[in-house]
């Protein structure tokens, strides 16, 4: 055989492997994505279970009172519940409906993964001996976190309000559709701001109604404009013939992935092969959110955005106290790019980063409980948190 001859044989089979790999995991993995991603349809039963459990038109989805649940964790099955006023449930304080301390933010304030006694905002209350309202939703930014506190202010009677944020947020903040940045994620459409100008303009969620996601790929081209992850992250990741060029090109991301996927099934632990899979997928948008710490669009859109959480709650007459709550990979090396930001941002509002206190456990381990989506802080983790806040921020003892 000629060696033009074996180098085309090699090419073609070298293509279909990568097409049979791809086609093989994707089911299970969406994060391997392919054309068919591009518009994934949304059936009418899809949306019509959303809109019952979560959709919210101005905030992209939220709590509903009275919601309860379970989760698989690295320690077992835990549950949490929802009370009367859409917050999670106090345990110390069940049904009370005023509370001198309110917190928002994301599943690191929310605290999945652990029992409605083992979350941070609940240590605070113990620490502070007060009711302590929990109003976090999972995989919000400090966006829809900011927003849901607007909504919330008018009947809100705390006098200290902690937004509880994992440094990711700066990438949260700009999407407009998750499933650019967390690919198959496709419920997830969202308000986001822009800034001109003329300072925040709102751009609000391009579904404004439960039907509107039956017909979402009239919006795409609007959706596509609106969120930069369409452009810098969703399309390089794209797989489709030819797979081998896309392959090598992201080969820092595709080959890991499809290692791990390919061994689990072949070791016939298909959901250990899933984490490392996914943990591949978590470093790769903790880089990504690391470079947006180092450019200006990026973090000038991010100190606006607390300028006006700050600003709202001066109004209101309480005090702002921004918690930065990392995640695992925020802990490696000596600093991590947030760190900076945080410490130098131009904004007068308390910001308690939790990043250097987690850094200098000596087991960091026992910081997180794992999950199929990724780890959360443990109930130690919460209990260091709501330790450091209690020490940090003296508006908390002046209640």
């Amino acid at each position: 055989m000629s060696p033009f001859l074996l180098a085309l044989v090699l090419l073609v089979a070298g293509e279909f492997a990568a097409f049979a790999a791809v086609r093989c995991h994707r089911r299970a993995f969406p994060w391997l994505i392919t054309r068919r991603d591009l518009a994934p349809p949304i059936s009418p039963e899809v949306a019509e279970a959303h809109a019952g459990r979560s959709f919210d038109a101005d905030l992209g989805w939220c709590r509903r009172p009275g919601e309860h649940g379970a989760e698989s964790t690295s320690l077992g099955v835990t549950t949490y519940s929802v009370d009367a006023f859409g917050r999670r449930t106090e345990p110390g304080h069940p049904g009370e409906a005023s509370a001198p301390i309110a917190c928002f933010g994301d599943s690191f304030t929310f605290c999945r993964l652990v029992g409605d006694g083992d979350t941070w905002p609940h240590h605070l209350s113990t620490l502070t001996g007060v009711n302590v309202a929990n109003y976090g939703v999972g995989n919000y930014g400090l966006d829809q976190a900011l927003l849901r506190l607007e909504r919330e202010l008018p009947g809100l009677d705390a006098q200290t309000v902690i937004m509880g944020v994992v440094p990711e947020t700066i990438a949260r903040v700009q999407s407009a559709w998750k499933h650019y940045f967390e690919y198959g994620n496709t419920l997830a459409f969202k308000p986001r701001f822009t800034l001109g100008a003329d300072g925040l303009v709102l751009r609000p969620s391009v579904i404004r109604r439960p039907e509107d996601y039956l017909d979402y790929h009239r919006l795409l081209p609007e959706l596509r404009a609106l969120d930069p992850f369409y452009r810098r992250k969703f399309r390089p990741d794209l797989l489709a013939f030819p797979y081998l060029p896309r392959l090598i090109r992201r080969a820092r991301r595709h080959l890991p992935i499809l290692l791990h996927l390919t061994a689990g099934r072949l070791r016939r632990a298909p959901d250990g092969g899933f984490r490392r899979a996914f943990d591949v997928v978590v470093a790769e948008n903790h880089r990504l959110a690391a470079r947006l710490y180092r450019e200006e669009p990026s973090t000038a859109l991010l100190t606006a955005l607390v300028g006006r959480f700050a600003e709202a709650c001066r109004t209101a007459g309480k005090t702002p106290v921004l918690a930065i709550l990392p995640q695992p990979a925020d802990l490696a090396g000596e600093s991590a790019a947030h760190e900076a930001f945080f410490a130098s941002l131009p904004v007068k509002v308390a910001v308690v980063d939790l990043t250097p206190v987690f850094r200098a456990e000596p087991d960091p381990a026992a910081l997180y409980v794992g999950g199929r989506l990724g780890p959360h802080p443990s109930a130690y983790g919460n209990h260091l948190i709501a330790m450091t806040l209690a020490t940090r921020v003296p508006a908390l003892h002046a209640i």
